[in-house]
């Protein structure tokens, strides 16, 4: 079978994490645009997306938790008709909480860390040529008492990718996104979100098409690798 042939039997696919809403479902709507068939895990429940993409037999959606061991998910993704040859660790928890409190933290860390590092060995052993992008935060080096755990596990999340991009080049290529103010959190009121843009270099927050902007430059640039690309206005400033 030639490679054309093949790649119509098996198309490239991109497995996402946390891809049912809000930034993961930006990130799977622009897999798709670039042509890519998309593999959206979801925790608990697969919408919106999966209304957003009820007719389109491109993508693929699978349950699991990521406290949970990872081959299952994995297994799951093998048994599919496509070539898996991209990864985005999106999935992650924002929760209140210091490292005063051990246990939140080791709790953190297994979603926001652990599960990516995981998440990345796995793809890493099954696929020959490819690529990883790790969804970080643009302010980790920022001193915050009450997201505290969250920071910290970003942070490890920042120095991981760097890791795996010197640990597995030049086949699999390893970068990070790390969004400033560009969704506001749910339990955020919507005058709070509004009032970061004075906080803001730019003096304006961003919106999900600058992450899908900065997706795009990352997957299609195959001479960038190990780096963490801040999108957020020059708030981590």
């Amino acid at each position: 079978m030639d490679a054309n042939k093949n790649q119509l039997k098996h198309p490239k696919a991109v497995l996402i994490t946390g891809a049912a809403g809000r930034i993961g479902l930006e990130l799977a709507k622009e897999c798709l645009e670039l042509g890519y068939h998309v593999i959206a895990h979801y925790r608990s429940s697969p919408e919106p997306a999966r209304s957003a993409f009820m007719s389109d037999k491109r993508v693929a959606f699978i349950p699991a938790e990521l406290t949970e061991p990872l081959q299952k998910l994995m297994d799951e993704v093998k048994k599919l008709p496509v070539t898996l040859v991209g990864l985005i660790n999106n999935a992650a928890v924002f929760q209140t909480g210091d490292i005063s409190d051990p246990e939140h933290f080791v709790d953190t860390l297994s979603i926001n860390t652990i599960a990516p590092l995981k998440l990345s060995v796995a793809f890493a052993k099954c696929v020959d040529n490819g690529w990883i992008i790790n969804i970080t935060d643009a302010r980790t080096r920022h001193k915050n008492k009450k997201y505290q755990n969250y920071r910290v596990s970003k942070v490890f999340l920042d120095e991981i990718t760097r890791q795996l991009a010197f640990l597995y080049a030049p086949s699999i290529r390893v970068n990070a996104i790390a969004p400033g103010a560009v969704l506001p959190a749910d339990s955020e009121p919507p005058n709070r979100f509004a009032d970061l843009s004075t906080h803001i270099p730019m003096g304006k927050t961003g919106n999900p098409s600058n992450i899908r902007q900065t997706l795009r430059f990352l997957i299609e640039n195959n001479y960038v690798t190990g780096t963490v690309i801040p999108v957020d206005g020059g708030w981590g400033l």
